[in-house]
């Protein structure tokens, strides 16, 4: 009959998704016996290579099968039974002797030792460890059928084997009891004494329970753990009582069998496995593990924490659905390469996770192969969250670039006073700051609107056409003068869809000294594109843009007025010129008479010396002072001068363009690893000192390597090159990209060209980015220099006269100008 026994003490419940270290399966595995895993169904769901010692059949052979596929067919019933007890009454682990059925017809006994496997309360299967038991349970057959062979039996056991009488003292014992009972209390073990006498105190009652509940008749074990000169030692007995002849209980016989290693192995595993199960629960981090097909496995509670998701809703389904589709391709290329390649690991990736919100949380991963002796099962991976820190980083990002292109829009404006140069400028920098895929400028003319100017993905078919302003959001803004930043253009009643893919606009008036001269528009085909940052930074940028535009909308007023007015002035000149003809020849004209009467004034002087009166005299002295005042006025007439003047502008800045290029090179270095380009530098180790704008030739290099990284494919190379040659400073990238064809290269700088191709065609752009790059070399007396051959690549740069002034160079600027690659 076989045996079921209860445990003294319950262990831990283990749970799913829970990982086993693999040393200490491999230490119960070395003993010998059976690991077997079932799930609520009773089927095997995983079992260990030591199976095939004890049925004859592999693991492979057993997993799918019933649990109770080997077990002798009379015993199926209650084997189904008991566990189906421990099932019901959730009993945490139980020992249950019953024989099986080997593959060759062998029948063996086994002792399954079972564990719960337990999740929100449902029991979802059963873990257990069989021991071969044959051997024993022959021995006791031989025990009870053939008393004269008792002790000759148990000397050839290791177990410590012994039977007690009724007053708990002993009858028989074998060797090995007797060296351990000297061994532990100094006393021979000797047929007639009371071993509860020799019992530690404090466990002689539960020896005293053990004996009376195997003199009543019961068959049962239990573990009894101590500690022995400071070691651990675990034991396993087994009690059974004695009959005689009659069928009357004389006595009780035990079995103690070391369990040492297994209990702590055991207990290494479960604490090994809580801690493990304690940091998976408490990480910060997503904590999951795939199975080869890429189905979920696990998960750990901060993956609800993050996403919003329900573990149980993901368990068993794709991880696939867990990405955002923009990102699909990259994960799955991640995932198999992790599956398949040789190493353990791969480096860390980002990812973006939907969300149960529909939010985008940016995930940073780092996955490793799970392998089952030598073969791959699946990953385990860590996710961390760094959606707060790329939304911090691109923020950065873009209020640096914000404050780089607002600062060369006030310059650039401030320079230009052409009303088309402004609204192309304007314009490209908005769009450029808001990172929208279309824009335009509305300019008021009276009562009356029309579109100025436009930009990426809007009409140019809509460039002069009017406006109305009693309809659509640029109308309303008109009218009430404030501006909006609209999320979802399709809940507008007031939107008018130019520009078919929009689904966010930012609209804001262009008010210069307190009176709305026109609307700047901007949309976007994703409504993230836009945030409350950009929104705040194009109401700053108009703000410049309407004064620029109103300058030089006036400015051209005052043009218009200087040419009117030049035509007056050439008549006012003329009439000015008749005039001083006129008055030249009327002083001329007078200077004869002046003379005809200060001659005979004087001659009457002298004539007349004595004979004139004091009275007389005093009337000539007059009329001489009367002719010199006339005399003088008519020479200043005629001594009328002009001084004109001319202010130049001059560009005194002394700027290194090693410093310069290195700076600009590292800052696409990321961008550049990303694509995988082979990214070189090749730069002159001496400073090449230029005069010019330090900020002007940045945004003409930046602009140069932007497009090399853009418009070369992924593993491609771009190359930096700058050297002096002939007193020029030779500026170059060349790239292995797309190349522009020959009949695209004629208008290639001229402003809003692009020269699109069929690999070119889906790459956003504004046009304006070479045309700007020229006339910023241009102005520094420069030239461009430009060769390209369609499917194989570009070389786009520049050369700029060196300033004739040497500049000493700091170590730390030398050192940026070491060559450098990234492949």
């Amino acid at each position: 009959m076989g045996k079921a026994r209860s445990r003294e003490r319950v262990t831990a419940v283990s749970r799913p998704g829970d990982t086993l270290h693999h040393a200490h399966l491999d230490l119960l595995e070395a003993t010998g016996d059976v690991i077997i895993t079932t799930d609520a169904a009773g089927c095997c769901t995983a079992v260990s290579p030591t199976v095939e010692s004890l049925l004859g059949c592999t693991p492979s052979e057993v997993v799918g099968l019933p649990a109770t596929s080997f077990v002798v067919p009379g015993w199926k019933r209650r084997v189904r039974a008991f566990f189906g007890r421990q099932v019901r009454e959730q009993t945490a682990r139980t020992v249950f002797e019953f024989p099986v059925v080997t593959r060759s017809g062998q029948e063996k006994w086994v002792e399954q030792t079972t564990v719960l496997l337990v999740e929100g309360g449902q029991v979802i299967g059963l873990r257990g460890l069989l021991r071969d038991i044959t051997r024993q349970r022959r021995m006791e057959q031989e025990w009870h059928g053939n008393a004269a062979n008792r002790v000759t039996h148990m000397n050839h056991f290791q177990d410590y084997i012994w039977s007690i009488d009724r007053q708990y003292r002993a009858v028989t014992f074998n060797e090995a009891l007797q060296q351990q009972f000297k061994a532990l209390y100094g006393v021979t073990l000797e047929p007639g004494i009371n071993l509860l006498d020799h019992a530690p105190a404090e466990q002689q009652d539960s020896w005293r329970q053990y004996y009376d509940r195997a003199l009543r008749g019961e068959h049962f074990s239990v573990e009894v753990d101590f500690y022995w000169g400071g070691v651990f030692v675990s034991s396993e007995v087994l009690f059974a009582p004695v009959y005689d002849e009659a069928g009357a209980i004389t006595g009780a016989t035990m079995v103690s069998r070391s369990i040492t290693e297994r209990k702590l192995a055991e207990n290494a595993l479960r604490e090994s496995e809580e801690r493990y199960r304690s940091l998976v629960e408490n990480a910060t981090d997503i904590i999951f593990t795939l199975d080869a097909d890429l189905k979920i496995t696990s998960l750990n509670p901060t993956f609800e924490t993050i996403t919003g998701w329900r573990r149980a809703d993901w368990l068993g389904q794709s991880f696939e659905g867990l990405v955002y589709t923009g990102d699909l391709p990259a994960a799955i290329d991640h995932f198999q390469e992790a599956l398949h390649s040789a190493g353990d690991s791969q480096g860390a990736f980002e990812l973006r996770l939907r969300s149960v919100s529909g939010r985008l949380v940016t995930g940073e991963f780092k996955i490793h192969r799970q392998l089952d002796r030598g073969q791959v099962t699946g990953l385990l991976g860590i996710a961390r969250d760094v959606t707060e820190r790329k939304r911090t980083d691109a923020e950065r990002d873009l209020y640096i670039n914000q404050l780089e292109v607002l600062q060369y829009v006030d310059t650039e404006l401030s320079q230009n006073l052409k009303v088309d140069s402004v609204l192309t400028m304007a314009l490209d920098a908005a769009v450029r700051l808001s990172k929208a895929d279309a824009g335009a400028i509305h300019l008021l003319d009276g009562d009356q609107m029309w579109v100025a100017q436009v930009i990426g993905d809007y009409p140019r078919t809509l460039l002069g056409s009017r406006v109305p302003l009693h309809h659509g959001i640029v109308g309303r803004v008109v009218r009430t003068q404030q501006p909006e930043w609209v999320a979802d253009v399709s809940r507008d009643p007031d939107y008018l869809d130019h520009v078919k893919a929009t689904r966010s606009q930012i609209t804001i008036p262009l008010i210069s000294r307190e009176r709305t001269i026109g609307v700047l528009n901007v949309q976007a085909s994703q409504p993230e594109r836009f945030s409350q940052r950009i929104f705040d930074f194009l109401k700053l940028l108009t703000a410049r843009i309407a004064t620029a535009i109103d300058n030089a909308r006036l400015y051209q007023m005052s043009q218009n007025q200087v040419t009117e007015l030049q035509a007056l002035y050439q008549q006012v000149s003329e009439l000015e010129q008749l005039k001083t003809e006129m008055i030249r020849i009327a002083a001329h004209d007078l200077r004869n008479p002046l003379g005809v009467v200060s001659g005979y004034t004087q001659m009457l002087g002298w004539e007349l010396e004595g004979q004139l009166s004091e009275r007389h005299r005093d009337h000539l002295r007059m009329i001489r002072q009367a002719v010199e005042r006339i005399d003088k006025i008519t020479r200043d007439i005629l001594t009328l001068e002009r001084i004109e003047q001319m202010a130049r502008g001059m560009l005194t800045e002394k700027v290194d363009l090693c410093n310069l290029v290195a700076l600009a090179f590292e800052e696409f270095r990321e961008q550049a690893a990303e694509k995988g380009l082979d990214y070189q530098l090749d730069s002159a180790r001496r400073p090449v000192i230029v005069q010019g704008d330090t900020i002007f030739l940045r945004e003409s290099i930046v602009n140069l390597l932007s497009n090399a990284i853009k418009y070369t494919p992924n593993g491609g190379k771009v190359c930096v090159r700058l050297h002096s040659d002939g007193g020029k400073a030779i500026f170059e990238v060349q790239d292995t990209g797309y190349g522009i064809p020959q009949e695209s290269q004629g208008n290639l700088f001229q402003p809003f060209y692009r020269a699109v191709t069929k690999e070119t065609k889906t790459i956003r752009g504004t046009g304006l980015g070479l045309h700007l790059v020229r006339r910023i070399v241009e102005r520094h007396n420069g030239q461009m220099r430009f060769s390209s051959t369609y499917g194989q690549g570009s070389t786009f740069g520049f050369d700029i006269p060196l300033t004739t002034q040497k500049t000493k160079s700091s170590t730390k600027t030398r050192a940026a100008h070491k060559p450098a690659a990234v492949s």
